[in-house]
């Protein structure tokens, strides 16, 4: 943290938050965005990507300036107000505010907020583009705008919003791409707004990869319900399950309510109350197993998960990595489950051999490895 020594409070918020050294993603990618690069930054899930875009845009914040200087756009609320309140914390002591504008809320109060110049604005792009177009957000001191899950933020329903908001900015504002994977689709899209955009990849360490256990179980369809329920119900287990289809939430709600375990399911037409609840009940314990979709999990950070089950196959390796990437963060032990249907053995190989996993077959008489290639 050498970097941020000319900022004390930068230095207390990091010790407060019981940080000793940087990740990886933060030691590479901190110093090129200090040095003013537009980049492409692609780390595993949980390696601490929020502070290696957060520190160095907060440490260029200027407080004689009056307007918003740095913008950050998440895909969802969830995820907007997560790093809303993380960067409330790394800004105590410094005299300067953040604010967040999010879909779903009243406009009237976000515009107020605007009125107490908040050098740092946190929210969803369709927000962000509105009160842009209003011209109650100031554009002309943005000097960083940040993409968080860039893979979602540059998705072509929001790709319009997003390129408003950047050429609504300074023109040699810098351009900051963050997310677990970036396909070449989404490179693409960010190329329209950076061409001068350097890739920066991070790959997970050897330790990372062996603190996260792979496993698998080969069952029959009427037989899932029952075996997620046992896997789920043992001491220590906070889990997330996804389905791939939200029509069969409703369905695996009805049979895991006639069977002996805390749960909830959290779909993404789930009003903000009703998953507003549902999430406090998850992050305090109250329910062992949270279920939903990848559509309703966006924007989720829950910490000590400690198993993901893939209740139904992923459809490539991208959601395998995504929805994996919810246990084991920051090197912390965690376990990926799979169940699966006979005849999907061959599927989940050809998704673990492409990311060099090693995934366990597990089952009431044998277990047998599938190495990778």
């Amino acid at each position: 943290m050498t970097m941020f020594e000319q900022h004390p409070f930068l230095l207390n918020n990091w010790k407060e938050a019981g940080f000793d050294q940087l990740s990886p993603v933060q030691e590479q990618a901190m110093p090129r965005i200090l040095n003013g690069e537009d980049l492409l930054v692609e780390a595993p899930t949980g390696t601490g990507k929020t502070l290696a875009y957060l520190l160095p845009v907060i440490q260029e914040l200027q407080s004689d300036i009056t307007h918003t200087q740095a913008i950050i756009l998440a895909p969802t609320r969830e995820l907007a107000m997560q790093v809303f309140g993380v960067a409330q914390k790394f800004l105590e002591g410094s005299g300067m505010s953040a604010a967040s504008m999010i879909g779903g809320a009243a406009i009237k109060r976000q515009v107020e907020k605007l009125k107490k110049h908040p050098k740092l604005i946190v929210g969803t792009p369709n927000r962000v583009a509105e009160l842009i177009d209003m011209k109650k957000l100031k554009m002309h001191e943005v000097k960083t705008i940040v993409c968080d899950e860039a893979d979602q933020v540059l998705h072509p329903s929001t790709m319009d919003d997003v390129s408003f908001i950047c050429q609504s900015a300074k023109r040699d504002c810098q351009l900051l791409f963050f997310s677990a994977t970036l396909s070449e689709k989404v490179t693409q899209q960010a190329k329209k707004l950076s061409e001068n955009a350097s890739h920066l990849t991070i790959k997970a360490s050897k330790e990372e990869k062996e603190a996260v256990a792979h496993s698998y179980y080969v069952t029959n369809r009427r037989e899932k319900p029952e075996l997620l329920r046992k896997l789920s119900k043992k001491d220590g287990v906070k889990a997330l399950a996804f389905v791939n289809n939200s029509k069969f939430l409703l369905r695996l709600k009805e049979i895991l309510a006639t069977k002996k375990i805390s749960f909830d399911v959290l779909d993404s037409s789930t009003n903000k109350t009703e998953r507003k609840n549902v999430l406090n009940k998850f992050r305090k314990g109250e329910i062992q197993l949270l279920i939903t979709t990848d559509l309703g999990a966006r924007g989720l950070d829950i910490e000590n998960i400690t198993h993901v089950f893939h209740y139904d196959l992923p459809e490539d390796s991208r959601t395998y990595v995504h929805r994996s990437g919810r246990t084991g963060r920051m090197g912390n032990e965690g376990h990926v489950v799979t169940l699966l249907l006979p005849g999907e053995e061959k599927y989940l190989e050809k998704i673990t051999n492409k990311l060099g996993l090693e995934v366990t077959r597990k089952n009431e008489s044998q277990k047998k490895k599938v190495k990778r290639k």
